[in-house]
């Protein structure tokens, strides 16, 4: 959340840390789901993921980086910022903002 904090001393005009966390909440089912899937031949895979996304004012995903990763599959890793680059946070009058996001994937 260091990007958030740094954005946030730049002005007020940012994006709450409480929209930000409801949007990946909304979207976490379909993270999930790629994960389930690549657990079918992968039966072991577990681990956390932190990415770095920056947020554009029109709400798009500019950019996501893997800041960290235990899960140990590119292909998953790939396919994980694949789909985070479609989300969309809302068109909002903020600056561009850059977040980390960790996710811990556990076997259900």
């Amino acid at each position: 959340k260091k990007g958030y904090n740094k954005a946030r001393k730049r002005g007020e005009n940012v994006r709450s840390e409480e929209e930000l966390i409801f949007v990946m909440d909304q979207t976490k089912s379909k993270l999930n789901s790629i994960y389930r899937r690549a657990r079918r031949s992968h039966p072991g895979l577990k681990g956390k993921i932190v990415l770095e996304i920056t947020i554009a004012p029109s709400g798009k995903v500019i950019k996501v980086r893997i800041k960290s990763s235990e899960l140990n599959d590119p292909k998953l890793e790939s396919r994980l910022v694949a789909r985070i680059k479609r989300f969309n946070f809302g068109a909002h009058s903020v600056e561009e903002v850059t977040v980390l996001f960790p996710i811990e994937f556990l076997p259900s």
